[in-house]
């Protein structure tokens, strides 16, 4: 049996932090200990072995035994095996199960970018942003035994590609909604990011909720093509 497993949530690119923080829980026969290394959340559980009870064995006195005269027989010639060549037996494939770490990646929320007019975007004309990642996080996980209940909400960074950035908790809306724009000021192309910066709280077995060090982040980006507005005389 192992006695360690490393649970990885991740949900596209990680990255954000440098800094290692960690919390131990005390624990007797299962330890969880939760991380946040370079933006991942890294969930150990570790579990102690019971020790053996010692139990002593009776003590068995020797038993006189009759001496036995050996009696000759007589010599049999062995009989001369054939050469068989060995029974191959094809090997089984075990059937891949999905590792708990695969499976919280796909339970992540996975935040997309949409933007107004997805074509035809000019310089001095607003460009309206939304995306569909959810506001929060809830979801319970099993390891070891142990459950462990997380609650997570976010906070949303735009880099819109010319130097400026967005830091909202909103998700937007598409037309007539302007909670998220942005207006370009010179054409060509940007390369638009959203990150979506998770912190929360976790319990364990139902029990006091603690914060989770560090922050948890996801990243998404996209490219824009901004044009230059033509002028057009007609009459």
């Amino acid at each position: 049996m192992r006695f360690f497993n490393i649970l990885i949530i991740s949900s596209l690119i990680f990255a954000f932090q440098e800094n290692t923080f960690s919390i131990a829980v005390d624990c007797t026969k299962t330890c969880i200990d939760l991380t946040v290394e370079n933006g991942e959340l890294v969930i150990t559980g570790k579990r102690t072995p019971e020790k053996p009870k010692y139990n002593p064995l009776p003590i068995v006195k020797p038993v006189a035994r009759p001496t036995v005269t050996p009696t000759s027989r007589p010599t049999v010639k062995a009989r001369i095996k054939s050469k068989r060549q060995p029974r191959i037996v094809p090997v089984r494939k075990k059937a891949v199960s999905k590792s708990l770490n695969d499976q919280i990646r796909q339970l992540l929320p996975a935040a997309s970018i949409y933007l107004q007019p997805q074509s035809g975007a000019l310089i001095h004309e607003p460009v309206i942003f939304w995306t569909d990642s959810p506001q929060s996080f809830k979801k319970s996980l099993y390891l070891l035994d142990v459950k462990i209940d997380l609650d997570l909400t976010v906070k949303f960074l735009w880099i819109w590609g010319d130097g400026n950035t967005f830091v909202t908790t909103l998700i937007g809306a598409p037309f007539p909604s302007r909670e998220i724009t942005h207006i370009y000021s010179q054409s060509g192309f940007n390369k638009v990011s959203l990150s979506g910066n998770w912190i929360g709280r976790y319990r364990l077995d139902g029990g006091v909720w603690q914060q989770i060090p560090g922050v948890i982040t996801t990243t998404r980006s996209t490219q824009i093509q901004i044009s230059q507005a033509r002028t057009v005389f007609t009459g």
